[in-house]
């Protein structure tokens, strides 16, 4: 029954005539098994997306602890939430279906999702070559962190190479786990053209980066290296921000978002995203890419381990798909 529903609700979708439609609601209206699947997928879907934010607040408690990554779901878990995608999709396209005769009306509108991309200012490390300025930056539209380098690869193209982990403000007896690079991006833009205080929509946003890593000559045993995109989000000014690193995350961190890529000597690129919700209070982000090597005090040299193309996408989206109605 779950596939027929599919077929269904994607028809609707694609044909959007009111003859699907009729057809649609007639299988609903005859099926109390039809009825029970989308009733049931309506309801897992917001259970998701209440987990969801729930997890981003959550994970600001451990924002700073990169040796401990999540584990990656298990592949059931992963199919069954893109079923759940796939039947929101349908939904979100616009498929009004009455459930005539049974006392209720689920009425599904037409909203639409938008993107658009923000700026992250040299985010393809075209604009120049050399090194990047070390110490954490204080102001919006700067690359400044752990000594890194602007370099150009063998198809002609610059990318961002890292070259030692280090504490980035320098306090003494902090581990030297990770070699980061941190931007802060304006917000402003996004908020007054959009708004975040509307409770019909939702706005996502996405920093994606494409991280390598070389490997040389003679390489038997290479060292683990993690690659990682983070996104912070704070209501101050980026200068507070940066005086008051890192324990600002815990004070008054508004979102988090990480994703984590293992990164392997000669491997193809490979991009990965983090996500995070905008809330209503959020002015700042923060975006950070960065190459850990787990829990080591003592710096490492790198030189081997590359990003490129660091982009910041938001993405308004309704913040539920149906109502109910008796």
């Amino acid at each position: 029954m779950e596939e027929q529903l599919l077929h269904w609700l994607h028809k609707v979708r694609a044909d959007d005539s009111e003859a699907t439609r009729v057809e649609l609601n007639e299988l609903l209206r005859k099926s109390p098994e039809a009825r029970t699947t989308m009733a049931r997928t309506l309801v897992d879907e917001q259970a998701l997306l209440v987990c969801l934010r729930d997890e981003s607040l959550l994970s600001i408690l451990d924002a700073e602890a990169d040796g401990a990554t999540k584990q990656t779901p298990k592949s059931s878990v992963v199919r069954h939430l893109s079923r759940l995608q796939q039947l929101a999709v349908a939904l979100l396209a616009g498929a009004i279906v009455g459930l005539m005769g049974v006392g209720v009306v689920w009425a599904v509108s037409t909203p639409k999702s938008q993107a658009r991309e923000l700026d992250v200012a040299n985010g393809d490390f075209e604009a120049f070559v050399g090194r990047l300025e070390t110490g954490f930056p204080y102001r919006f539209g700067k690359w400044g962190g752990n000594p890194a380098q602007v370099t150009g690869n063998l198809d002609g193209n610059r990318e961002l190479c890292f070259l030692e982990t280090g504490n980035v403000k320098g306090d003494p007896g902090d581990l030297a786990s990770n070699c980061s690079v941190f931007q802060f991006v304006d917000l402003s833009s996004i908020r007054e053209q959009w708004g975040t205080t509307n409770s019909e929509t939702q706005v996502t946003l996405n920093l994606s980066a494409r991280f390598r890593r070389e490997s040389a000559q003679g390489d038997t045993v290479l060292p683990k290296l993690m690659g990682s995109c983070r996104i912070y989000l704070f209501n101050l000014k980026p200068d507070t921000i940066g005086e008051r690193w890192p324990g600002v995350i815990r004070e008054d961190g508004v979102g988090f978002g990480k994703n984590v890529i293992k990164l392997w000597g000669g491997e193809e690129p490979a991009t990965i995203t983090a996500s995070c919700l905008l809330g209503s209070e959020a002015t700042v982000a923060l975006v950070v890419v960065s190459v850990s090597n787990g829990s080591r005090a003592a710096p490492v040299q790198l030189g081997d381990c590359f990003v490129d193309d660091v982009q910041l996408t938001a993405i308004r989206q309704p913040t539920l798909p149906f109502a109910f109605v008796e």
